[in-house]
Order: structure tokens, then sequence, then C-alpha cells
């Protein structure tokens, strides 16, 4: 009998189909087995009846050209992504039918925009995960405004959350990879998640009121780097990128507010009185910047008494997160109390769209939980803001919830 000593050590089987596949077909990464690279089609897709995808290729990844819009924003998933599987399969084709019948039809701002939202939109998510992940999210939120939050096994908002989080973490990829061919993607991605921003503070806690200042910040931001990237690029008159920005040039200065102009019907909101200014942060910087945001809202106050509820309205509403000055983004963060004033009459504004499921009764709750927590000698520099309200919004009640998407 021979001894343990002399019995060879035995060898370790090697595990199958968990190798990576740097280069494999899409499918194969995705599913993260190993792919033998066979093409026209591997032997993972030929046995499975399935079509093969390369979007990568080993000589294309030495020399790191350009890449082409196809190819670029498509990832591997992550880490904390959901699995793939039947489950997460049959929720996405419910999302992108709930997108595509009714979500993209109604999320444009005027039907200048529609084609944008409710056929380029979903042509264009083949090539990007965060644009695909932007309309999941989207769609969610649609389902939970419409249907309820039950809608879904894992709840709507729930989904929204998830996919919002996959949108954020990819589209901030795509922002430092942009070029020529993919401002198109990374310009629609950004309006898509503007929305999602906006619909997060609808149901949001008021009690104590916290003013919505990462909305604030997120769409500033998200609007100012996308901004910078294209000016690197360079217009390109075919683009949408170029076309929606064309189409507000007016509103706009290069991405930030225009220069002040008449405030008479506001100027008020700039009494110095000893009453309102002890222990108020001022500067000439902080005053230019109250300045330009009460002349885009006195503007858009004159818009709204010229016509009405009209979309050209309702974009420039849009346009002021966007275009908000980060001195007075900071003053909202800090709680001041003219900055919330001056935030009430914005939302007095929006108030007048609450039929447009994805802004509905924020403009009239915001306004009331700010009324709410400003102290006594505030109160006369909201009348004007409360009676819009009443006006535009009569059938709207103060709402408190759970929390929305996590920004």
């Amino acid at each position: 009998m021979e001894s343990e000593s002399n019995i060879p050590p035995r060898r370790r089987v090697p595990k199958l189909g968990h190798k990576k596949s740097m280069f494999g077909c899409q499918r194969c990464r995705s599913r993260r087995v190993k792919c033998n690279e066979e093409k026209p089609i591997c032997y993972n897709c030929k046995r499975h009846g399935l079509p093969c995808n390369y979007d990568r290729d080993t000589i294309a990844k030495k020399v790191s050209p350009k890449p082409a819009v196809a190819q670029v924003f498509v990832n591997e998933p992550e880490e904390n992504d959901p699995p793939e599987s039947r489950s997460r399969r049959m929720l996405e084709a419910r999302l992108m039918h709930q997108y595509v019948t009714e979500t993209g039809l109604s999320i444009a701002a005027d039907e200048r925009t529609l084609g944008y939202f409710s056929r380029l939109i979903p042509k264009l998510s083949f090539h990007s995960d965060a644009l695909l992940y932007s309309m999941y999210c989207l769609a969610a939120l649609n389902i939970a405004r419409v249907y309820g939050d039950g809608e879904l096994e894992d709840g709507a908002e729930n989904v929204a959350n998830r996919y919002f989080s996959m949108a954020v973490r990819e589209h901030n990829k795509e922002i430092f990879q942009v070029n020529k061919d993919t401002t198109d993607i990374v310009c629609l991605t950004s309006c898509l998640m503007r929305a999602a921003a906006l619909i997060q503070i609808q149901t949001r806690n008021r009690e104590p009121y916290t003013p919505p200042w990462q909305w604030l910040a997120l769409t500033h931001t998200s609007t100012a780097t996308f901004v910078e990237a294209y000016k690197q690029i360079g217009p390109d008159p075919n683009s949408v990128a170029f076309q929606l920005i064309r189409g507000t040039s007016h509103l706009h200065d290069n991405g930030k507010l225009p220069q002040s102009g008449d405030i008479q019907r506001l100027q008020h909101l700039l009494d110095r009185s000893k009453e309102l200014s002890i222990d108020e942060e001022w500067d000439s910087e902080i005053q230019d910047g109250y300045e330009r945001t009460l002349t885009y809202i006195c503007n858009a106050s004159r818009l709204s008494d010229a016509e009405g509820s009209s979309s050209s309205l309702f974009r420039m509403l849009l346009m002021f997160p966007m275009l908000a000055d980060e001195r007075y983004i900071k003053l909202v963060k800090k709680e001041s109390p003219r900055a919330l004033v001056v935030l009430a009459h914005y939302f007095a504004l929006l108030s007048r769209f609450s039929d447009v499921w994805w802004v509905a009764n924020i403009g009239a709750d915001e306004v009331r939980a700010i009324a709410n927590s400003l102290p006594e000698e505030w109160q006369g520099l909201l009348v004007w803001p409360l009676e819009k309200i009443k006006q535009w919004n009569p059938d709207a009640q103060e709402q408190t919830g759970s929390k929305g998407l996590s920004i």
C-alpha cells in the first residue's frame, strides 16, 4: 500500500464559464460567460440561436480611437446592478412599452420637441445605457403616478430609484467622453434626468420644510457640464443638441441667466429695510445674483400675463433651474428667507401647469410650505404667490409624502 506521502496531489479542476472575456461579444459579456470570440457568430450565440454583436475590437482597443456612437456608451453591468434574469427582462419590456406608448408622448414641453422624446430617444437608447436607464426611470415614475406604486412588483418608486441611480452613474461617464457623434445622446439624457429630478420633489416630506436645493444644484450642474462640453466640441447645425440650444438661446447667456434687467414688478422683493436685513448675508455679488434671478422670473410673469399657460412659458420655467445662479442656489441651501421668497414666486408660476403629470401640485405645495416656514415679517412678500396658487391651482392640497428619488 502506497504511503500518503507518495500519492501525487490532486490537480484542481479549473472552473469553466467564469473567465472574463475582454473582447467577446456583447451578450457573453453581459452574461459573464466565456466567449470563444468566433466571428461572425460565437459558439454560445450559435447554440442558443441568438444574434451575436461584437461591440469591441482587439486592435481598436490598442489604438484607442474615438469610438462610434453604437460602441461608446454600452457598458458592462456593474456589481450592484440587478442581475440578468427573466423578471428583469419582463420588467424592462414593460417599462419600454410604457415609455413608447405614454411617457414619451407626455414628457415633451411642446410640439416642437415631441418627436425627440417620443421617437428619437427610444432609438438612441440602443446606444446608451444612461439614456436607456433614464427612460426606464421616467416610465416607472409615470406608472406610479398614473396607475399606483403597486402596479410593479418591486414598487414603481423603488424601480425608479434604482434606474435613476444607474442613469446618473452612466451619464457621468458619458459626459467625460462626449464627442460630436454622441452630443445628442448626452443632451437628451440630461433632459430626461432633469424631468426625473423635478418629479422627485412631488412627494417629499415638507415638515419641517427644507428647500429643494439639491434639485436646483443637480439640474444646474448637469446643464453647466454639458454646455462646457458642447463648447469644446463646437456646434453642429444638424444635431438635436444644437437645435435645442438655439431654440432657447433667447432665454440664456451661454448657459447662464441673462444680465439683470427690468425687475420693477418684483423690486419690492429686494427691500433692505432693517426689519428684513438683520444678519442677512449681502454683498454686490449676492445682489447681482438676486437681480438676475428676479429678471428671469419677471420675464416669465409678463409672459404668463400675455399668453397664459403657454408652451413658451412652460419651457421658460423648466429652464430656470438649469440656468440658476450658483450664488442664489447657495442661499437657498442656507434657507435664506429672501431666497425662499423668490423661490415661492417661481413655484407660483409653475403651479399653472398642475395638469402636467410630472409637475402636478409641486408649485402649490412648495409655495404653501415656504409660507408656513418663514417668520411673520416676511409674510407680506408672499401675498402674490399665495394668491396665484389659489387662482391657478385651487384644488391642490398641502401634501407630505415618502422620499422620492435619491439625488
